[in-house]
């Protein structure tokens, strides 16, 4: 009997496999295609980036009795200036709605962190796990200067957050995101950390800007202790005017000595110094009939002096030409001086151009806008260590003071200052262009152009390959096989290697003294941030006045929005309804609650820490308690059951 075999039909399997893949392959592209849709109508930025990226806040109830007591307490009998205003400490829920415009333009951030005195917001989830809440003590390095009610001591230590990122995005709790925020608004490879300012930094007296300081002129108005002395342009100011008059006498003797001694046919190659020649060429071309024997000796020193003179007089012209171009009503505005009022940030500002004049040169610098600041904790570390005296007395300051190393103008500006010089072995290395180890003669001509004037003429070519020479005929070096083409026919160089540039003593020196210092962190600056980047608005005790300043943000909003409280305490009535304007402002910006924040009708059970960790201290006592009960009870009842046959066993394994 033959025993026929059923053969699957193949076409049907087929069939069935092509329905299976194209299922599949339909429920890829639908899938795809609805992300595809979500991402191009969402606002938020998805990109993932390589490390992660934390925000802190520094934050204070200032309408907390225990708050208000406390400060009391510590501000009685408190000698010098300090600056307590009540409008520094006053909470009009801004944190509440700068989170929520954070989660809305910035989802990308890893971690949330918020500094307080030991203050809980009763709004905030606890729960949330992106959160945290961290006190003073655990920051701070004294732990004798607490309490605190200074912005630049709690600032000055918050790179000591346990836990926080490496870099982090540092937030005032009075700053508000506009517009999607990215890490690129902070840092860009090709350019580096971006530093935003705002305008010059206020002069340090009346008539005395800080571009006058220490520009080697003396400025009387310039000349007292708060402007460092114009930068001691004042002490030498007898000496060097005794030496210049010493330099024209000298001049004026040399040229009188060359007028004795020549004739006037020998009078045109007299040997004068060059800026008196070019004084002489001016008169000749500008009067025309002028020739050099109707010119006389004193002629020729005086037209000198007075150059020299109109020179300076129009250096100084642009230097206050280039000020008055930088001055703006809104930051005179903003930083009057008043004998009434201590402004502690303008004095800090003030004190901390001064210990960076001391360390880098007196230059004007500006003020940093009113943004979130990227911060490194690397360099605050190297920046508290640089300046370690002055950030201990910025600490020990509980409230305010003049001696405030003012946190984010130090940063930004160690930032910008700090630089290294670069070592023959670098300057080597950046001009090896074909990592050869050697130089060509072409590597050798892009060496040339840095170090001398263009145009290059022979005789600079030549010395300088005469001081090649030198050093490899002066040392035995390694041998380093150069690849072919290296030099030029009618080259006379010999091989041009590392070893040779580092063990030659003057190359190396003539090499290093022709390069400039590095910037130590590559940066770039952004000037007048405040017009484009940043809005700073400071609301006062006029209701008219704040509308129009919220209506212009709504009209124009940028990426990051300041809203500084400069409320008058002696008018509560409109304080009171400018609060309510502000709240109605923020809620028209950010209506929906965030997820660090409570339901609407929730509160906080603890709003200290103190509070909260002890409750927890105890919580997790008692759950100890309950669970070695527990496990006691589990085994009691275990063991009652299987008691007879527990004796038997250790009957037998023990007797």
């Amino acid at each position: 009997m033959v025993k026929i075999l059923k053969i699957p039909n193949l076409k049907r399997s087929n069939g069935y496999m092509f329905m299976i893949l194209g299922v599949l392959v339909s429920i890829a592209v639908v899938y795809f295609t609805i992300k595809i849709v979500e991402l191009s109508h969402s606002n938020q930025h998805s990109c993932i980036y390589n490390e992660p990226i934390d925000v802190v806040y520094t934050w204070v109830n200032g309408s907390d009795p225990s708050f208000i007591e406390e400060l009391n307490e510590h501000l009685d009998g408190r000698g010098g200036k300090v600056d307590s205003s009540q409008q520094r400490y006053e909470d009009k829920n801004e944190l509440r709605f700068s989170l929520r415009s954070l989660e809305k333009f910035a989802p990308w951030i890893n971690h949330v962190y918020i500094v307080t005195n030991g203050q809980i917001p009763y709004w905030l989830n606890l729960d949330n796990d992106k959160i945290s809440v961290v006190p003073h003590n655990a920051i701070f390095k004294d732990k004798n200067n607490l309490p605190s009610f200074s912005s630049p001591a709690i600032e000055s230590n918050l790179h000591r957050i346990p836990g926080v990122s490496k870099r982090f995005i540092y937030f005032n709790d009075d700053i508000f995101i506009g517009q999607p925020m990215y890490l690129e608004d902070f840092y860009v490879a090709n350019k580096g950390f971006l530093v935003y300012l705002a305008y010059i930094l206020p002069s340090c007296i009346k008539n005395c800007p800080w571009l006058y300081v220490g520009d080697g002129q003396c400025d009387p108005a310039c000349n007292f202790e708060i402007c460092q002395f114009d930068g001691g342009d004042c002490i030498e100011e007898n000496k060097m005017q005794k030496n210049s008059e010493m330099n024209n006498l000298n001049t004026y003797e040399q040229i009188q000595s060359f007028a004795n001694n020549s004739t006037k046919d020998n009078l045109t190659s007299m040997e004068l110094p060059k800026d008196i020649w070019t004084s002489v060429k001016e008169k000749i071309l500008i009067e025309g009939n002028t020739s050099l024997e109707e010119i006389s000796m004193a002629d020729l020193v005086a037209a000198h002096n007075k150059r020299t003179l109109d020179w300076d007089k129009l250096t100084k012209r642009k230097k206050r030409d280039a000020l008055e171009s930088n001055k703006t009503n809104d930051s005179v505005k903003r930083f009057s001086r008043s004998a009434e009022r201590f402004d502690g940030f303008l004095e800090s500002l003030l004190y901390t151009q001064q210990i960076f004049n001391k360390k880098y040169g007196f230059k004007p610098r500006y003020v940093p806008a009113h943004a979130p600041i990227f911060l490194d904790r690397d360099i605050l570390l190297e920046l508290e260590n640089t300046f370690l005296m002055e950030f201990e007395i910025t600490e020990r300051n509980r409230f305010r003071r003049k001696e405030d190393m003012q946190f984010g103008f130090s940063y930004y500006y160690f930032l910008m200052s700090e630089s290294y010089k670069r070592t023959a072995a670098n300057i080597f290395d950046e001009f090896d262009t074909d990592s050869s180890r050697t130089w060509s003669d072409r590597e050798i001509r892009n060496i040339l152009t840095k170090i001398y004037e263009l145009p290059l003429s022979y005789e600079t070519v030549d010395h300088f390959e005469g001081i090649l020479l030198n050093c490899s005929e002066s040392g035995q070096y390694s041998k380093v096989e150069p690849p072919p083409f290296e030099r030029y026919v009618d080259s006379k160089l010999p091989t041009i290697s590392k070893e040779m540039i580092m063990e030659c003593s003057t190359l190396k020196a003539f090499l290093e003294s022709k390069f400039p210092n590095v910037p130590k962190y590559k940066h770039h600056a952004v000037k007048e941030a405040e017009k484009y980047y940043a809005t700073f608005r400071m609301l006062v005790s006029n209701v008219t006045n704040v509308v129009i300043k919220l209506d212009e943000i709504r009209n124009r909003m940028t990426k990051f929005v300041c809203l500084n409280d400069n409320l008058d305490g002696t008018k509560p009535n409109e304080n009171e309804l400018i609060r309510a304007i502000l709240y109605d402002f923020y809620l028209s910006m950010f209506p929906n609650p965030s997820k660090f924040e409570l339901p609407e009708h929730a509160r906080n059970r603890f709003l200290y820490v103190n509070d909260l960790n002890d409750w927890r201290d105890r919580h997790f006592t008692i759950k100890l308690i309950l669970y070695l009960t527990i496990i006691s009870l589990v085994f009691l009842t275990f063991f009652s059951f299987l008691r007879k046959g527990c004796c038997i066993v250790f009957t037998q394994l023990f007797c």
